[in-house]
């Protein structure tokens, strides 16, 4: 058995899902930056609930990135 990895041949399915990787990780941070503001103005429920949403965004972001990844480059096409 042979573990050799091949380059993505799919380049617009890594650069899609890449893309929506990265837009994922954008609105987390964006969440992140709401709750820090909720935080510093005593709002801790905001603090909370967009800090959940941020790292529930941050997960999916990096699942995107990381399975698409994974598909183009590990999962071969000789079932």
């Amino acid at each position: 058995m042979s573990t050799t990895h091949q380059l993505p041949r799919n380049t617009t399915a890594l650069a899609a899902g890449f893309g929506i990787g990265v837009l994922w990780l954008l609105m987390a941070g964006t969440c992140a930056w709401s709750a820090v503001r909720g935080y510093q103005n005593q709002r801790y429920d905001w603090a909370l609930v967009w800090g959940l949403v941020g790292l529930l965004l941050a997960a999916a972001g990096l699942g995107a990135m990381i399975g698409t990844w994974w598909h183009l480059t590990r999962v071969h096409d000789d079932y």
